[in-house]
């Protein structure tokens, strides 16, 4: 694991945020490997033709049709495009209604050529809130206000996760400018 030839990510449901190992995310170049990650922020990155099969994949184990969950896709790295994974995951907490709360699980890179991740994202806005964990899902961040959330929290939340939608733009832009 150390050497970052097998990544291991925990996936919380309830705040919509999956903690890769900081070997693995560092090894496909992305920046602050220590931070969880909202986990629209990894889907955007499977290739479009895989994301269907890799969801249906989750759902089917989350739903316990399927005792573990098992997907082979192409994600996007930072730096050396598509890779090859392959990953495997379990539910290892439910609520009393039997909802996942925790999914963990591994990602071994299956791609034949070298990884050569460039320097990551552009840290942007993101170092301005650094160490706030995400704790609302993604859609309720568009909530003018919820009920027994604090309207700062959400306000800073909102500005966290635009902070990195806005890293991601500009990323996309410096690279369809450099073609």
């Amino acid at each position: 694991m150390q050497a970052g030839e097998l990544g291991l990510w925990d996936l919380r449901h309830e705040s919509e945020t999956v903690q890769h190992s900081p070997q693995w995310k560092a090894r496909l170049g992305f920046p602050e490997p220590q931070r969880p990650d909202s986990t629209h922020f990894w889907r955007c990155r499977v290739h479009p033709e895989d994301l269907d099969p890799m969801i249906a994949a989750m759902r089917a184990h989350l739903r316990g049709e399927a005792d573990s969950y098992q997907a082979r896709f192409r994600l996007r790295s930072n730096g050396s495009g598509y890779r090859l994974l392959q990953s495997r995951g379990r539910v290892v907490a439910r609520n009393a209604q039997g909802r996942a709360l925790r999914m963990v699980g591994t990602m071994i890179d299956l791609t034949d050529r070298p990884l050569t991740p460039r320097a990551g994202l552009p840290e942007g806005l993101r170092d301005q809130m650094e160490g706030m964990p995400l704790e609302l899902p993604f859609h309720q961040l568009l909530s003018d206000e919820l009920p027994g959330v604090d309207p700062e929290r959400l306000r800073q939340e909102r500005e966290l996760v635009l902070s990195q939608v806005q890293d991601l733009l500009q990323a996309s832009a410096a690279q369809l400018g450099g073609l």
